[in-house]
């Protein structure tokens, strides 16, 4: 069986999320392959190099087309049994010209989170959850990474037919350990991994960071500007904060397992991968209430929860942090992770999807 995952910026969660999919040796009749933006996207993969396709893109209106016809193309040159597509403007580029044509083969889509749920004007909201609606008609099976991007989507109308939720999932191993990684020593390590756009809300990190009167904290931030949409992060570092770029991802566990705590300030979140893999590494969460993020972080259960309207909530988080504080509830979370998180059960329950019925 061809799965063709089509994707746009793939970085990131997304990337994380795809990695997993394609990592499946207790599958061997699975073949996979990649189509996804030259810009922007990982360009490490577990595939043959035949089996990644890079189409040249930017994000604009005026290069729709380009994308859809270079997606077309590779579709008609793999012929796979499924199209996965992974992203709204994945989704849009391979289902538009599929209102005036016929389906070449089943079709599954994963937003990724919902473009209505973010944090933008009400009317664009509608108009995005229209188009969606649009678009279901011409998709097999709709993936949803949460109960709130699941109900979300019914409150804006999508039928429920072709839905399902499949929390995404990872392995409980835990990766290798670089030695070269070290964090400031004698200090209490905050770790950011994700993109700097509006939606991971690093700006008001830095705000809520910058107003902490605490001298022992250490903020090292694991990301880079990507898609855009408010302004850019200026990357200066500081005796209190260490701005890394993207760094390979086999070398994420090692920052796991350096830090103290993982901090997710998200304007909205579908799900939070790296809250999970945060949890694998016995690490507490802190997290803002937007989105996905309170079905996974449990205010002083397995992390801490502030509402991101108030974000000085933030600041009195840190303000407290307690390094044997965050040791006792991250101990909760490798468990957590084990009985809920497993990658195994979230690839059993993707790889059902592609088969019809």
């Amino acid at each position: 069986m061809r799965i063709l995952h089509v994707g746009e910026y793939v970085q990131g969660g997304v990337a994380t999320y795809i990695r997993t999919l394609l990592d499946h040796p207790e599958y061997p009749d699975i073949e996979d392959f990649l189509v996804c933006a030259d810009k922007n996207s990982e360009t490490r993969w577990q595939l043959p190099a035949d089996h990644i396709h890079y189409y040249h893109y930017h994000r604009s209106l005026a290069q729709i087309p380009h994308a859809i016809h270079a997606i077309r193309k590779a579709i008609r040159a793999i012929q796979p049994d499924v199209v996965y597509c992974h992203s709204t403007w994945a989704g849009l580029f391979v289902r538009l010209p599929l209102l005036l044509q016929r389906k070449p083969c089943r079709i599954i889509y994963n937003a990724h989170g919902w473009a209505f749920l973010r944090d933008t004007a009400e009317w664009k909201r509608r108009i995005y959850a229209a188009i969606e609606r649009v678009l279901q008609t011409r998709t097999d099976a709709i993936i949803n990474v949460s109960r709130y991007e699941y109900q979300a989507a019914l409150r804006y109308g999508l039928k429920e037919d072709n839905q399902t939720v499949i929390y995404s999932g990872i392995s409980p191993e835990k990766g290798p350990i670089d030695p070269a990684v070290k964090l400031p020593l004698g200090k209490i390590n905050l770790l950011f991994v994700g993109r700097f756009d509006p939606q991971k809300g690093l700006d008001i990190l830095l705000e809520a960071f910058n107003a902490c009167q605490r001298d022992d904290l250490h903020l090292t931030i694991i990301g880079d500007n990507v898609v855009g949409g408010g302004p850019k992060i200026e990357k200066k570092n500081t005796d209190r904060i260490t701005f890394l770029g993207w760094v390979p991802h086999e070398k994420l566990a090692s920052y796991y397992t350096a830090c103290d705590a993982v901090i997710m300030p998200s304007r909205w979140e579908a799900f939070g991968l790296v809250a999970i893999e945060a949890m694998k590494y016995g690490k507490p969460v802190i997290a803002s209430d937007r989105g996905a993020l309170p079905e996974l972080v449990k205010d002083g259960v397995n992390g801490y929860v502030f509402a991101f309207e108030t974000p000085n909530q933030l600041t009195e988080i840190l303000d407290a942090a307690d390094p044997a504080g965050f040791k006792a509830i991250g101990a909760y979370n490798v468990l957590e992770v084990r009985e809920k998180y497993q990658d195994q059960l979230f690839k059993k329950n993707s790889f059902c999807l592609y088969h019809d019925g």
